[in-house]
C-alpha cells in the first residue's frame, strides 16, 4: 500500500467539528495527521467506490479526514440519533424507558428481528432503544419515530447539539434510496462524527443515559469497523446500509488503556450503480488503514 499524500484530500485538523458548541474544539492546535491518502484512494479504484472518512483522536486531537465534507446517505446510522434522542427525553422526564409501545403487523419492514416476534404484543422504550441500536431494526426505528414527531424530530435534535448537515426525511425502509444528488436522509462523515461525539461523549445527554447509550453501542452485533481494529480495541458505533453500495459505520472506538477514537466511515458507489453490492469488509480495510494515523504520536 502506498503512503504518498494527498494535501488536497486532508482538512486541517484547525477545523475538526465546525465550531458549533456542541461540537466541542480541542485545546491548543492539534497535529495535523496525513493518513495514507494513495491507500484511501487505491481502495477506492480496487472496490468501484467513493470513501469518506473522518476521524479524530479524542486524546491528541490528531484528525484524519478524506472526502469529509462530501455528501453520503445516511441509511441507518440515522438510529444512533434517534436513541439519543429519545434518552435525552427521558432524561428530562418527558419519556420513560419502562412505558411500553405497541407492535402490529403493520409496522414490521425487512430487518425486523426483535420486533416480528412481538407482533399483537409490545415492547419497552428500551427495548425498541436497543432494538435499533444492536440489531438495527427497521420497524423499532419507525414505532420510535412515530412516538418523538417523525423524521423532522431527528433533524431538529441533530441541529440542537450542533450539527449542521445531517437531516431525516423519511421513514425506514424508504430511507435507504440512497439516489445520488437526492439530499434527503443524508449526512457527512464530519457531521455524523461530530454528532456521535457529542451525544457519546459530550454533554448532550446526563451521565447516566450518556452510559446507556454507550453500554447499548458497545453491544453492536452489526459493526464493521471492527474487523480493522487492532487487538483489545472495541466500539460503541452504528452500522448503516442502503442502495447504490451505501455503506457506512460510525462510532467511538475505545482501546486497552482508556484511548478513544472517533471514526466515520462512509462509502457508495463510485459508479452511481444503484445494484451495487454493499461491502462491509470495506469499511474494516479503511479503518485499518487510518488507524495508525489517528494513533501516531
Amino acid at each position: 500500500m502506498t503512503h504518498s499524500l494527498n494535501r488536497r484530500r486532508l482538512l486541517s485538523a484547525t477545523a475538526v467539528l465546525g465550531g458549533a458548541a456542541a461540537f466541542a474544539t480541542y485545546a491548543g492546535r492539534p497535529a495535523l495527521a496525513e493518513p495514507a491518502a494513495g491507500g484511501l484512494e487505491a481502495l477506492e479504484r480496487a472496490n468501484g467506490t467513493v470513501i469518506g472518512v473522518f476521524g479524530v483522536n479524542l486524546e491528541t486531537g490528531r484528525t484524519v479526514a478524506h472526502r469529509a465534507q462530501d455528501t453520503f446517505a445516511m441509511c441507518s446510522t440515522f438510529k444512533a440519533y434517534l436513541a439519543a434522542h429519545v434518552l435525552q427525553l427521558v432524561g428530562r422526564g418527558e419519556r420513560s424507558l419502562e412505558q411500553r409501545l405497541p407492535v402490529t403487523a403493520a409496522d414490521i419492514k425487512p430487518n425486523s428481528p426483535r420486533t416480528e416476534p412481538r407482533v399483537g404484543g409490545d415492547m419497552t422504550i428500551a427495548e425498541l432503544c436497543q432494538a435499533i441500536l444492536q440489531v438495527s431494526d427497521n420497524a423499532a426505528a419507525n414505532i420510535l419515530l412515530g412516538n418523538i414527531g417523525g423524521p423532522p424530530a431527528v433533524t431538529a435534535f441533530a441541529r440542537s447539539i450542533g450539527d449542521p448537515r445531517s437531516r431525516l426525511d423519511r421513514f425506514e425502509i424508504e430511507l435507504n434510496s440512497a439516489v445520488p444528488g437526492d439530499p434527503r436522509d443524508t449526512s457527512t462523515p464530519e457531521a455524523l462524527a461530530g454528532g456521535f461525539r457529542a451525544f457519546l461523549a459530550g454533554d448532550v445527554l446526563a451521565p447516566p443515559q450518556r452510559q446507556l447509550l454507550g453500554d447499548w453501542m458497545r453491544a453492536n452485533e452489526t459493526s464493521s469497523m471492527r474487523a480493522g481494529l487492532p487487538v483489545g480495541w472495541t466500539t460503541a458505533d452504528k452500522t448503516g446500509s442502503g442502495d447504490y453500495g451505501t455503506t457506512n459505520d460510525v462510532g467511538i472506538a475505545y482501546g486497552p488503556k482508556g484511548q478513544r477514537v472517533l471514526l466515520a466511515v462512509m462509502t457508495r458507489s463510485a459508479a452511481d450503480d444503484p445494484d451495487a453490492e454493499n461491502n462491509r469488509p470495506l469499511v474494516g480495510e479503511v479503518t485499518a488503514t487510518v488507524f495508525p494515523e489517528l494513533l501516531r504520536a
